[in-house]
């Protein structure tokens, strides 16, 4: 997390700080994944739990993201799909601020749906979109 906390792209910066505050429940054994190669961390994801079968994901790219994005992107649908069933969530949750686009591409082929619009959501006072995912079964 430190390592991506000097490399994450500027924008993300706000979030990151977040993430870092709340470090445990986003450490938590089994619910994170860092997503590196030859000492590069491409991006970090995981599954913060907010309570039994309901969890926040997150997903923090690197600067160093664009070199292997769509393998990093197969990874995290794999690893998601994975962690749905061991976890035995019913529900999976995430927010994407409204001006990151590839964001919301990534949750919609991550399989999330929109939920909508929450004004002034974040700790940086921007928009954000709700999505969520349910097991497929």
């Amino acid at each position: 997390m430190l390592h991506l906390a000097s490399n994450a792209k500027e924008r993300n910066r706000v979030m990151l700080g977040t993430v870092l505050d709340g470090l445990p429940a986003y450490t938590a054994p089994g619910r994170g994944l860092a997503i590196m190669d030859r000492g590069e961390i491409y991006a970090a994801t995981g599954l913060a739990p907010i309570w039994d079968g309901v969890a926040e994901a997150w997903f923090i790219p690197s600067k160093f993201l664009d070199r292997r994005k769509i393998s990093v992107i197969r990874v995290v649908r794999k690893e998601l799909e994975s962690a749905i069933v061991r976890l035995k969530l019913r529900r999976v949750q995430a927010v994407v601020r409204s001006d990151f686009r590839d964001a919301h591409k990534l949750a919609n082929w991550l399989g999330f749906e929109s939920e909508g619009l929450m004004r002034r959501y974040g700790p940086d006072g921007f928009d954000y979109e709700r999505y969520a995912k349910w097991p497929t079964q």
